[in-house]
């Protein structure tokens, strides 16, 4: 009797205990899954953070290379905001605001030139022209004789903001032109051949420069 309630109990508790046991095992199972899954999660977040870390430094230097432009020494910046003028810059490294703003590279100090009445057409030390250009130098002088007149016109641009705004860009240079050729056609029909060609020539010369300047400052 003992025995066999002995065994009983025996069979009793281990019987109880295994249940216990499954239980045991299924819960550390599912604890470590949650561990597992806490990890996963972890590392899942880290990796979006590692992402949006590469993300937002790569915005960074973009962002950086295009905030900064370098304006030549022969140049000014005018910058312009949602296509209104907003300051000019000087030359050297200069930030600007990426996507809202715009810099335009005027050349302030560099020495230009139209040609009229001829071209270059290799400048060298031995430079060679193209001649006769009669529609840009033929001229009626003021006693009715027939000249042809070839010049050149050096110019730099002294205002940048208006040299942008106030002459629309396909017009700039034929401004120029239109200008210069205006004045020296005023000059050479006032004056006789013979005068043009000896006495007055240097006259022409300084009065085309006062009237183009002048003209130049109505023009803004």
């Amino acid at each position: 009797s003992i025995e066999r309630a002995t065994g009983k109990h025996m069979i009793n508790i281990l019987g109880g205990c295994l249940p216990i046991a499954q239980n045991c095992e299924e819960h550390f199972a599912w604890l470590i899954h949650i561990v597992y899954l806490k990890r996963r999660g972890i590392m899942k977040q880290l990796k979006n953070g590692q992402l949006v870390a590469i993300a937002v430094g790569a915005l960074s230097v973009i962002l950086a290379f295009f905030s900064v432009t370098v304006i030549a020494t022969t140049d000014n910046g005018i910058v312009t905001r949602f296509g209104k003028y907003n300051r000019t810059l000087q030359p050297g490294l200069q930030l600007v605001i990426p996507l809202v703003e715009h810099v335009y590279h005027i050349p302030v100090t560099t020495v230009q030139k139209e040609e009229f009445g001829f071209r270059t057409t290799m400048a060298s030390d031995r430079s060679q022209y193209r001649n006769n250009i009669l529609s840009e130098s033929s001229m009626l002088t003021g006693d009715l004789n027939i000249i042809n007149v070839e010049w050149t016109v050096q110019y730099r641009i002294i205002d940048p903001k208006a040299w942008l705004f106030n002459v629309e860009e396909s017009e700039r240079i034929n401004t120029v032109r239109d200008v210069s050729t205006a004045a020296i056609n005023s000059l050479i029909g006032d004056r006789a051949i013979l005068d043009i060609m000896g006495a007055e020539r240097d006259s022409i010369q300084f009065s085309a420069k006062e009237i183009m300047n002048e003209k130049y400052k109505q023009l803004g």
